[in-house]
């Protein structure tokens, strides 16, 4: 949109200045008539925007003739504001975690929200009816969705509750090391200087994931626009921003964020290396490679594709007497010696939990579910661009020769490297889930190689003749980044102030955990003052329970009158106490170390805390209790706990435990 000269005067910005004092308004006093109660947040909140947006609608409408409001712009309207209050949701939330009151952080963002609705509401409208050139209004969508997109991870960075996992991931920055069993020290690594700076807190977990969001965005549209044009690289980080694959590995921290920008690093190197014949990126290659490594180890397999790849590629071949690629080895090898180094001192634990032990678990057929885990990654629309560019690729690239026939021969070579990177790796993904378990985030960073081809099919030009798969995958993108993003921001209301009439799911991660790790931790502290001893808590899993509590353990605030408690980071172990797996946790609490321990029991399942895996390992046993949690005045979930004395790692080595009351 180019407003005029007469639409930048101060009398045609008094009107949208009044439309935006009203809508904040209308949402302001809705919001404080409907909220009162904690459950009543989400209902208030969607309520007093909603209202908002359509009073704000209809004063814009009203104030500026440019404007002309149609029933069909409904939908459009719909969308604008939804997409605003998500991200207002994210505004509001963020403010009161950081200690604002909930009025005051609505005041807030009811000013933020009405701002951004009163000036996209008349550009959508504008946009579609005014003759802005396409290539204008392309650049004006692309920005708007990956603005939006970073925008809202960034307004919800800190509010839901971490998944498990990534509270194991924090328990290994805590405990900082050059290794561990189940993953390379990438990922504590990320973890630990945030941490340090801002402490313990959700946003700082996190942000390494949004940082290295960046890293794979930018080496994506490096590649794309040395390939195929600026306009296709806008595509390829629209791609990258709104696909679900990328748009969570840059939520929410885990190996996978780290690993997957190095893995778009190794990408753009190696088409670097192979189509532009560049000696200096082989140092690039080599040192994404490593780090990659030091992220995960399944880079592997992308270096392996890239070996194949030169040793078939004729003209790629006279590498191998160049020194650029031993050089690249050897600078992989250093940067991931700490990955080694780790596995050498500890008997090669960790490859050989990745390796055998991953061959040794059970045998399954579990294509349907890989295929599951690549739709949700992808989307459908995503899936169908990828069968379409892979078996498409000659009317993909037609048009872009321009009559030069060496052009034509760097973009099929071009073509064809992409393709090879993303789909050797994926065969063996595909093959693996033949016979194992498939995990979701298997194929995260594979689709990196085609992205580029992804973002070439969604900005090229039609062309007559175009197959109906290429014409159906180009034209179902604007709105399945729409549709991303409305969901996205769905869920993270979902998670954080709830959706209204929607429950809470039961014991899923650890949603309302702020408050029960709090709660928890009171009753940690009451009984080492009652009992006179130090309490080692351990929750009844393989790491779920015991990371979370370890985290949230942490947000109890001392008082002068009852100290902190130990740092609960060591001072809270997992249930191969009790002859089950505990992965680091094995570690970090050796069970000949706890004798004569007192322990608090936490378990999502009571049975579990009278198992007599329990009962044949302590002296001691008190009652089971039960634990709520809730969020936001809605049941999240329910735990039990027990108090047991006098921990022996030998069971069987007495008589059954004798309860006794732990008051």
């Amino acid at each position: 949109m180019n407003p005029t000269g007469s639409e930048r005067s101060p009398a045609h910005r008094a009107p949208m200045l009044a439309a935006v004092l009203v809508t904040a308004g209308v949402d302001i006093a809705v919001f404080r008539v409907l909220y009162g109660r904690p459950e009543s947040l989400a209902f208030a909140h969607g309520t007093g925007f909603l209202a908002a947006a359509a009073t704000g609608s209809l004063l814009l409408a009203a104030a500026r003739s440019g404007i002309a409001f149609r029933l069909r712009d409904l939908p459009s309207v719909l969308v604008i504001a939804l997409l605003v209050l998500f991200l207002r949701g994210g505004v509001l939330a963020s403010l009161a975690q950081l200690g604002f009151t909930v009025p005051t952080a609505q005041f807030v963002s009811a000013l933020l929200a009405a701002a951004l609705f009163c000036l996209a509401f008349p550009y959508s409208l504008h946009s579609r009816r005014m003759r802005t050139p396409a290539e204008l209004r392309w650049r004006h969508y692309v920005v708007g969705i990956v603005v939006y997109s970073i925008l809202l991870r960034l307004a919800w960075l800190g509010v839901p509750e971490l998944i498990f996992e990534e509270a194991y991931y924090w328990n290994y920055a805590r405990h900082p090391d050059i290794g561990y069993l189940d993953h390379p020290l990438m990922v504590a690594w990320t973890i630990k200087p945030f941490i340090a700076l801002m402490g313990d807190n959700e946003f700082a977990v996190r942000i390494g994931a949004l940082l290295f969001w960046f890293v794979t965005a930018w080496c994506s549209y490096r590649l794309t626009r040395e390939a195929f044009g600026k306009t296709a690289a806008e595509g390829a980080v629209l791609l990258i921003a709104i696909l679900p694959v990328y748009f969570s590995f840059g939520w929410f921290i885990s190996p996978d964020a780290p690993l997957t920008a190095f893995w778009a690093m190794a990408v753009y190197c190696s088409w670097r290396i192979v189509i532009r014949d560049d000696g200096k990126a082989w140092l690039g290659l080599g040192a994404a490679v490593g780090l990659g490594l030091s992220s995960k180890y399944t880079i592997a397999l992308l270096g392996a594709a890239i070996v194949l790849y030169v040793l078939a590629d004729r003209r790629s071949r006279k590498w191998l007497s160049r020194p650029q690629p031993y050089a690249a080895a050897v600078i992989a090898l250093l940067l991931a010696s700490p990955v080694v180094l780790w596995n050498m001192q500890n008997d090669w634990a960790s490859l050989a939990f990745q390796t055998e032990g991953r061959l040794a678990a059970k045998s399954v057929f579990s294509l349907p579910r890989f295929i599951g885990n690549v739709l949700v990654f992808l989307t459908p629309t995503g899936v169908l661009a990828v069968i379409a560019v892979v078996l498409e690729r000659e009317r993909l690239l037609s048009g872009l020769e321009q009559g030069d026939r060496q052009a034509g021969d760097t973009l099929r070579r071009t073509c064809r490297l992409l393709t090879w990177l993303a789909l050797f790796p994926l065969a063996v993904f595909a093959t693996l889930s033949l016979f194992k378990t498939s995990k979701l985030n298997w194929t995260g960073p594979v689709w990196l190689a085609l992205i580029p081809l992804l973002a070439l099919l969604i900005t090229r030009r039609p062309e007559a003749g175009e197959g109906r798969l290429l014409e159906w995958s180009r034209r179902a993108w604007p709105n399945t980044a729409i549709l991303c993003l409305l969901v996205y921001g769905a869920f993270f209301h979902h998670l954080g102030p709830g959706l209204p009439g929607v429950a809470y799911p039961q014991n899923l991660h650890l949603i309302g955990w702020r408050d029960f790790g709090r709660e928890l931790d009171d009753i940690v502290a009451r009984l080492e003052r009652e009992t006179g001893k130090e309490i080692l808590v351990v929750g009844m899993d393989r790491n779920r329970i015991a990371s979370g509590l370890a985290f949230y353990r942490t947000r109890r605030p001392a008082s002068p009158d009852q100290p902190a408690s130990r740092d609960p980071a060591f001072s809270t172990a997992s249930e191969h106490l009790f002859g089950a797996v505990g992965l680091m946790y094995e570690l970090w609490f050796p069970a000949a170390r706890q004798e004569g321990r007192t322990m608090l029991l936490v378990a999502a399942n009571a049975a579990r805390l009278d198992s007599d895996a329990v009962r044949g390992r302590v002296r001691e046993l008190g009652d089971i209790h039960a634990l709520s949690v809730v969020k936001n005045g809605r049941l999240a979930g329910r735990y039990h706990y027990r108090l047991v004395s006098g921990y022996h790692d030998e069971p069987g080595r007495q008589d059954r435990a004798a309860p006794v009351r732990a008051e």
